[in-house]
């Protein structure tokens, strides 16, 4: 089944149910937060599909769908309730033992495995479920056997070698795991839980490039795997690299926005970030400040230059920055040759003529407003204005507390403080609106 044909009509056909196009269904259903929306949705329609259907033939096989779709979506007890009822169906045994598996229940999870068997030898990815909830039942040694077991026809099985590994290390093997974490590699070069197993051992021992390098594979798998790129983001943070950490824990918030551990990690690298963009601007300007502090006297200037400035009171580069070409003219005796010599020494330097009356300026109109028709509204505190009280108290946890303080804001800067939501910014804005004021504009 291709990727286009990957549905909830065409996968939940009960006639035709099978494990292999569920499992792509569930990984298409985790590629995007859309994907997943849209499935809770039908899983309504289901719901009260089922609930008007009563005791109608077709409900059981509605309750089937229903189950594996609760499963899914990680709605465990509600899918093993489900489910139960129809545990005699050999697929409805199998996604009982996935739910008691992830539920922590194994051996509640290896019975229903066995009883999904269509017969002793049958099933080779069941099997793997069932080495698998062995070894995370604590017994690596009889997952083992089983998996040696397997091997012997199904030694090219990315996913068996990935399991093989995983016992290893679970019994302290940690080479002999490698080497089998290699081979699944090797089979399957994108096999995402050997990636993320790898990724996680360079993690534990010290190599952060290495682990960087494995989670960043593991990453740009569908589905995306949430507990890889929080550990990615967390070393990002820990080679402060904060804008890479950033889009990390803005990833996973995106697919669960109430993962409270990613919204954490989130508020910490944008400190940090900022933090960082601070330091920067702090050395940027403390370069500046050094430039416009050189004396004009350090520059090869003619005669008549020099004289001119001296006489205008010009002695540094910084005062250059604060007079215009035009004034510079209407000086006497300065002419136009004095002015390109200036110009070329500013010009070395990254300067030019009334740069600093530019900049005070663009200062004055950041706003988007006329300076002395606002200042007395620019001035109130911001609890003048007629918004909600709870609106209030969240502009004055975000640290807003003046008029002044809010104009200056984007939108979108302003919905990064827990607590203003959207129905405040809506308020704030119809009532800087009544001011002649606005928000900044988000193209700026």
């Amino acid at each position: 089944m291709t990727d286009s044909e990957i549905s909830f009509d065409t996968v939940f056909q009960v006639e035709t149910l099978n494990k292999k196009d569920i499992g792509e269904f569930k990984k298409k259903i985790y590629s995007s937060r859309d994907e997943f929306v849209k499935l809770e949705k039908q899983v309504k329609e289901l719901e009260e599909s089922i609930g008007e259907a009563g005791n109608s033939s077709d409900v059981k096989e509605d309750m089937l769908v229903l189950g594996i779709c609760y499963w899914i979506l990680g709605k465990l007890n509600e899918a093993v309730k489900l489910l139960s009822e129809l545990k005699s169906r050999k697929i409805a045994s199998y996604f009982l033992g996935k739910c008691h598996q992830e539920l922590g229940d194994y051996n509640k999870a290896l019975e229903f495995f066995e009883r999904s068997k269509r017969s002793e030898d049958e099933e080779f990815d069941i099997l793997l479920d069932i080495a698998e909830t062995k070894r995370m039942s604590g017994d690596p040694q009889d997952a083992l056997k089983l998996i040696q077991n397997l091997s012997k026809e199904h030694d090219d099985d990315a996913e068996l070698h990935y399991q093989w590994g995983y016992c290893l290390d679970d019994k302290g093997e940690y080479e002999d795991a490698l080497n089998h974490y290699s081979r699944a590699i090797e089979i399957k070069s994108d096999h995402p839980n050997t990636l993320f197993r790898l990724a996680y051992n360079f993690d534990l021992n010290g190599d952060d490039d290495k682990a960087i390098e494995y989670y960043e594979k593991c990453v740009s798998q569908v589905p995306t795997y949430t507990n890889a790129i929080m550990n990615l983001g967390i070393l990002y943070e820990d080679k402060e690299e904060y804008e890479k950490a950033v889009f990390c824990f803005e990833r996973v918030v995106r697919l669960n926005p109430v993962h409270e551990r990613a919204r954490l990690f989130l508020k910490d690298a944008k400190s940090g970030l900022d933090m960082c963009i601070d330091e920067e601007k702090a050395k940027k300007e403390g370069k500046e400040t050094e430039v416009l502090n050189i004396p004009i006297s350090d520059f090869e200037l003619s005669v008549r230059s020099k004289n001119c400035l001296e006489r205008m009171n010009i002695n540094t580069l910084a005062d250059l920055t604060r007079i215009t070409e035009a004034d510079l003219l209407s000086y006497k005796n300065f002419g136009e040759t004095s002015l390109n010599e200036i110009k070329h020494v500013l010009n070395q330097k990254g300067l030019r003529l009334g740069q600093s009356l530019e900049e005070s300026k663009t200062t004055e109109e950041l706003a988007g407003f006329d300076v002395e028709t606002n200042e007395g509204d620019l001035s109130k505190p911001i609890s003048d204005l007629p918004i909600s009280t709870r609106c209030k108290n969240a502009l004055k946890k975000a640290n807003i507390e003046k008029i002044s303080d809010v104009v200056v804001k984007k939108e979108s800067e302003l919905l990064e403080n827990d607590g203003l939501k959207q129905t405040y910014i809506d308020e704030i804005k119809a009532q800087l609106m009544e001011c002649g004021l606005e928000l900044q504009s988000e193209e700026e």
